[in-house]
């Protein structure tokens, strides 16, 4: 074993309030050969890193183990501290005996506890190799994909920070659904007069180079330097263009109602809210006369929520519809025309100017229906006769109508998926890209290099459009503005010996880091581009040959981490691997609540639940783990790697058949979704399964009682004794 510096944190009281550090120390020094063992009272400190670096150079450490707090909080500060002193600062491992220790467990099993996490730690420490920071050089230019608000808005501010830009457009012009908008709320200039600067900017900035007409065909390459393949739309022209950065501002679409869920759409005189404002030209609205289209209509309904809050299609709010149909109410009534709403109630997000439209609104005379529209039928009279039930009265109602407009959501474009597989971005369940994560990463998409401006996420009105696509452009300038890029060592790589071109690799990577290539001798082999690896270790937890591995949490330190966490009475112990992002912090938060659970949980971290393999699991199991319990983010969209928790999750039958073909209960084996914030679920999990496990005991003594024989544990082998 290398020489190995193990330093043991009193942390205050919050450590050695509860453990007995020296005697801690001691432990450690008996039943573990390395070059040094110290305690310090902080070794976060200036003193204790000092210790540390000295050390080092002292005694000629290798790798380092620090057991104190949680490597989420210093990590990154003792990797700092030993790369100072001349070490890779991939040789440190952190055991966390604060907040999965000293704050939730005391008494002797609290000294076990911690002796066994650093000896987990050591264990991986040992199989650690040095590594180096990826550097990828930067192509200083970005690209910005949708001409509508969004896209102009991203592109100005990348273009005024002095990024080159290329702006795409798949229509004839840039403006987007905004410039089409004629309808203003009173005493407000239409959108279109805020478009209009936009668009003449965009066109006249120096910076920026307008590609109307053109579309994203293909994308190849790499965060800091993508070759993007473009075509236009005629199909005459097609060339390639070098990006550093993408910021994809497609914008949405409204939706068109389907005849089979709202078969009134066919009749004559029912219109859409789109349709509505494109009645409305510029000289109609600034002259207090009805659109031509409008001519002789005395009376207008309005119905909520068309193609929104629909369950078995589209269960959200798009957000804007009840602003839209308040500034048209407020338009109509203007010049005179009876107006109702017929809604299942009224949201608005904006806390001041559209609570305020809609006050206006019933001031004005505008009529509310809460309720249902049953059915809308073509009358007599060439009006329309809709019947709707009142909520508040509890009866049913019949009014004639001369026209009836849908409020129509906002849904993802046509073209969206065409689009999504072209950069290989993932997508929510409602069809809108999907952000890397809502809280931590809300403008970055899991493809690093790719961000998400405006209404391509999911629905928005303009202001928020505008800021969330300058956001996306801030996040762009932060990486365009390096002229070198250094990304993580810690990646995926492929042992080319034991690969058999299968593809499982390259199909269940959530970030397309992995392909198939012909070798020198013409077998298919899988090969990781590293600039586009994200180390989440789908890719080996899925290799069915264990080709694939990863580089700071490799199969073979998995394996002795596991070995060293069931050394001692392994029937007894509940093996918890968790997600790095979600479950192990939430593991953390239990700590910080103090929530006490029992002390034989063994937590192994990992960068992804997806890291986490069939063979590995049984492997825990051939050691005698009472409980394996594999903890992740939330699926869909709480993982860190857009889909690896959905990539194991998948591996779940397979491992429940594995474990009944070797002899074990399936039942011992529990997956469970945990976030960084459910403290309260790791205890409450934690408490179930040490339950189980007693009831497990006192059962099996029961019935060897009765039996008059002694339980025997199934192993997947034979027992000899």
């Amino acid at each position: 074993m290398s020489a190995i510096g193990v330093y043991i944190c009193h942390c205050g009281h919050n450590i050695a309030g509860v453990l007995d550090v020296e005697a801690l120390r001691e432990r450690v020094c008996d039943v573990v050969d390395v070059a040094v063992v110290k305690t310090h009272v902080f070794c976060c400190s200036e003193p204790g890193q000092k210790e540390i670096q000295e050390d080092i150079a002292n005694h000629g450490l290798e790798r380092v183990l620090v057991a104190a707090c949680s490597p989420r909080l210093h990590e990154v500060t003792f990797r700092r501290t030993i790369a100072h002193a001349g070490l890779n600062p991939y040789l440190l491992e952190m055991a966390n005996i604060r907040e999965q220790c000293s704050w939730v467990h005391r008494g002797p099993e609290a000294l076990e506890k911690a002796l066994d996490l650093i000896l987990m730690g050591v264990a991986r420490l040992s199989r650690l190799i040095p590594l180096s920071d990826r550097e990828v050089p930067v192509t200083r230019r970005g690209l910005v994909i949708g001409g509508g608000v969004g896209g102009m808005s991203a592109a100005l501010e990348l273009a005024d920070c002095g990024i080159p830009v290329i702006l795409v457009e798949k229509s004839e012009r840039l403006g987007g659904h905004a410039a089409r908008w004629r309808i203003s709320p009173p005493e407000t200039d239409p959108l279109s007069c805020f478009v209009r600067p936009l668009i003449t900017r965009s066109l006249c900035h120096p910076r920026i180079r307008v590609l109307e007409g053109c579309t994203v065909e293909d994308v190849r390459g790499y965060v800091g330097h993508f070759t993007v393949s473009l075509r236009k739309t005629d199909g005459m022209e097609r060339f390639t263009e070098d990006v550093g950065a993408i910021v994809v501002a497609t914008g949405f679409e409204p939706y068109e109602p389907h005849v089979s869920r709202y078969p009134f759409v066919v009749l004559p005189h029912v219109l859409t809210s789109v349709q509505l404002e494109e009645m409305f030209s510029a000289k109609a609205r600034d002259s207090g006369v009805l659109p031509s289209a409008l001519q002789g209509v005395r009376s207008v309904a309005f119905l909520q929520c068309v193609g929104s809050r629909l369950e078995d299609e589209y269960p959200h709010c798009s957000r804007i519809c009840c602003a839209v149909t308040l500034k048209q109410a407020l338009a109509l009534r203007a010049l005179g025309l009876e107006v109702r709403v017929f809604h299942r109630d009224i949201r608005l997000y904006d806390k001041s100017q559209e609570e305020a439209l809609y006050g206006l609104a019933r001031r004005s005379g505008v009529l509310f229906h809460r309720g249902t529209v049953t059915a809308v039928e073509p009358h007599v009279s060439g009006r329309l006769l809709v019947a709707w039930h009142d909520e508040f009265l509890g009866e049913d109602f019949r009014v004639p109508v001369d026209r009836l407009v849908c409020a129509v959501g906002l849904r993802p474009r046509s073209d969206a998926e065409s689009l999504r597989t072209t950069l290989r971005l993932a997508s929510s369940p409602d069809g809108f890209l999907l952000e890397s994560h809502p809280k931590l990463h809300p403008l970055e998409s899991a493809v690093e290099g790719v961000f998400l401006g405006g209404s391509c996420q999911g629905p928005k009105d303009v202001r928020e459009t505008v800021a969330a696509s300058m956001g996306a452009a801030a996040k762009a300038y932060e990486l365009l503005c390096q002229d070198v890029l250094r990304l993580d060592g810690m990646i995926a790589v492929i042992d080319q010996d034991r690969c058999i071109g299968c593809g499982v690799c390259a199909t269940e990577c959530p970030y397309q880091a992995v392909s198939l290539q012909e070798d020198a001798q013409g077998n298919l082999k899988a090969f990781v581009e590293t600039a586009a690896c994200k180390g989440c270790g789908v890719c080996a937890g899925a290799c069915p040959s264990e080709a694939a591995d990863h580089l700071g949490y490799s199969t073979e330190a998995l394996k002795a981490v596991v070995d060293a966490a069931l050394a001692h009475n392994p029937e007894e112990k509940i093996l918890a691997l968790c997600c790095h992002w979600c479950a192990y912090a939430g593991a953390d938060a239990a700590g910080v609540s103090r929530l006490p659970y029992p002390a034989n949980v063994r937590i192994v971290r990992v960068p992804c639940s997806g890291r986490v393999s069939v063979s590995l699991v049984l492997h825990a199991f051939a050691q005698g783990a009472g409980r394996v319990v594999v903890a992740g983010c939330h699926p869909p969209g709480d993982c860190h790697y857009i889909s690896g928790n959905l990539r194991f999750e998948s591996r779940i039958p397979r491992i429940r058949k594995a474990l009944a073909k070797k002899g074990y209960d399936p039942n011992r084996f529990v997956c469970q979704w945990i976030s960084a914030t459910e403290g309260p679920q790791f205890q409450q999990l934690i408490r179930r399964l040490a339950e189980e496990m007693a009831f497990d005991v006192t059962d099996s003594h029961h019935q060897a009682t009765e039996s008059g024989t002694a339980p025997i544990e199934a192993t997947g082998q034979e027992n000899t004794h």
